[in-house]
């Protein structure tokens, strides 16, 4: 066998074994990829590694030692520096094989990571473009919605508009309010295109309520709901919590603090 072809088959080989998030970072082109173990031997005894797909695009056409290859790792430490990194192992084999049923993922470090961030990530990037139009469409009729029913309770005199902010970092969870004379504007981390119309206006209520404290006491249960969901996504409980639980208080709302306190130690 050659050495490009074996090279091929590899490649292949790694990305039918690689978990839907891996391979999703890989479609959408999310990531520069490094290989870490990755050589073809010849059969003169000669050592070529293979670091990175531009050394794959180079290489050189040899006769090849066969060898079984093994993927170990995969390390998204650094995906949010755009860097994924991928471990193989490999010995002397009759025949070409490759093992890739048994490997580790080690996954960025920061808190974001969590399994409910994971799974809202692969379904953002599984959309096209059609349908992530189709899925904008869809929620600023919704956001606006409940936006009207909000301001319905209180009185806000700027204009309020709302969007969702495609270009974010979609591994930082944070929404954006920008204010000017008359006119506020909300931009929603892309995540939230996948929640529901509770957590939605929990979300609406306390952004609003860093302009008007009273969308807060009006909408507290709501924020519940949305500081729930925020502490699935981040693993981080929100400091906003601490405003609730008093106005819970107030209210002999056991409900809500039991909620509360199941955020706070889940």
């Amino acid at each position: 066998m050659k050495s490009k072809e074996l090279a091929q088959k590899i490649l292949y080989d790694i990305y039918k074994n690689l978990d839907e998030f891996s391979k999703d970072i890989i479609r959408g082109d999310l990531a520069e990829i490094e290989f870490k173990g990755f050589y073809i031997k010849g059969k003169n005894g000669e050592k070529v590694y293979i670091r990175n797909l531009e050394d794959f695009k180079n290489l050189e056409d040899f006769e090849v030692e066969m060898r079984k290859y093994k993927l170990k790792s995969i390390n998204l430490k650094n995906l949010d520096d755009g860097l994924m990194i991928i471990n193989l192992s490999s010995r002397v084999s009759k025949n070409y094989k490759f093992e890739g049923n048994n490997y580790s993922i080690v996954y960025p470090s920061n808190n974001n990571t969590t399994i409910e961030l994971k799974e809202r990530l692969l379904k953002w990037m599984e959309l096209n473009d059609e349908e992530l139009d189709e899925k904008i469409i869809e929620f600023d009729t919704k956001i606006n919605n409940i936006l009207e029913d909000l301001l319905e309770n209180i009185n806000i005199k700027e204009e309020i508009s709302v969007y969702v902010d495609v270009f974010m970092d979609i591994n930082k969870i944070e929404n954006f309010v920008e204010k000017y004379d008359d006119k506020i504007i909300i931009w929603i981390h892309p995540v939230f295109l996948f929640s529901n119309d509770d957590v939605l206006r929990g979300l609406l209520s306390y952004e609003l309520s860093k302009f008007k404290s009273k969308v807060l006491e009006i909408g507290y249960r709501d924020v519940i709901k949305y500081c729930k969901e925020l502490k699935k996504l981040t693993n981080k409980k929100p400091k906003i919590l601490e405003k609730i639980k008093n106005i819970a208080n107030k209210y002999g709302d056991t409900d809500s603090l039991n909620l509360i306190n199941e955020i706070e130690n889940e």
